[in-house]
């Protein structure tokens, strides 16, 4: 049973934009450990950002890449990943069309995977609700990907609160998806009665501990605070209730 690390993503985009460092600090300060789109330290040195950034205790979780980036700047994209020290990609979002353009879409991210696993890097794929809401012939699009993906080169980066928006749990999700989970993100909504009703982690409807200690089982290495939209607290109040709800919870 492994302990996974804290990181967030989003949340602090305005911040980020007015002071870089001071919010990196501010975030570091909470007691989170790692930072997911680490293309935020490529603009400038990107060397003597790494180093700031590190010297923060931040680690780069993971590097944004797109179907469309995968298809036309791999080698961009390792490079990046390199230069920001990170051992992930991850893909943000796939459409769910048709299976057809699913075992495309399963084809490119095989041929990705398998070119990032040389270079020492995962390529991980991040779900939303539709993936387990359509389904061809009986079988969901996230069970498409999962079985014509190799788990040798192709990764999930699974989120909680979307599965519980597709209708699924979180809990069973991951426990079937062992080895091949590092991440999860940790989302809740205060009501699963329409998309969007995003509120701090701990205060909301989705079963956090429950899919924590999942993840815990099988092995994940980060679990990644993400709230869409704000509800009542201001960023920061967001992402300290978020940590602290978790802690407070024996959580991390």
């Amino acid at each position: 049973m492994t302990s996974p690390k804290l990181g967030l993503i989003g949340i602090m985009h305005e911040e980020m934009k007015a002071d870089l460092w001071g919010t990196l600090r501010g975030i570091a300060d909470v007691g989170y450990k790692g930072i997911e789109g680490a293309e935020l330290l490529l603009p400038g040195d990107t060397a003597e950002n790494v180093r700031r950034f590190q010297d923060l205790g931040l680690h780069a979780i993971t590097l944004s890449a797109s179907r469309e980036t995968l298809r036309g700047e791999l080698d961009t994209i390792i490079a990046n990943a390199k230069a920001v020290q990170t051992s992930h990609v991850s893909v943000w979002w796939g459409p769910c069309n048709s299976k057809e353009e699913l075992l495309q879409d399963a084809e490119l991210y095989n041929a990705a995977g398998a070119r990032l696993a040389e270079e020492g890097i995962k390529l991980c794929y991040h779900n939303h609700e539709h993936e387990f809401l359509t389904s061809f012939n009986g079988v969901s699009a996230m069970d498409i990907l999962v079985e014509y993906t190799d788990p040798k080169s192709v990764f999930f980066e699974m989120d909680i609160a979307w599965i519980t928006m597709g209708k699924a749990d979180p809990v069973q999700v991951l426990r079937r998806m062992a080895g091949r989970v590092p991440s999860i993100h940790i989302k809740d909504v205060f009501s699963t009665s329409e998309k969007g009703l995003w509120t701090a982690v701990g205060t909301g409807v989705v079963n956090i501990s429950d899919s924590i200690r999942a993840a815990r089982e099988i092995g994940v290495d980060w679990m990644v605070v993400e709230q869409d939209n704000l509800r009542n607290l201001t960023p920061m109040e967001t992402i300290t209730a978020s940590y602290l709800n978790l802690k407070e919870a024996g959580l991390i």
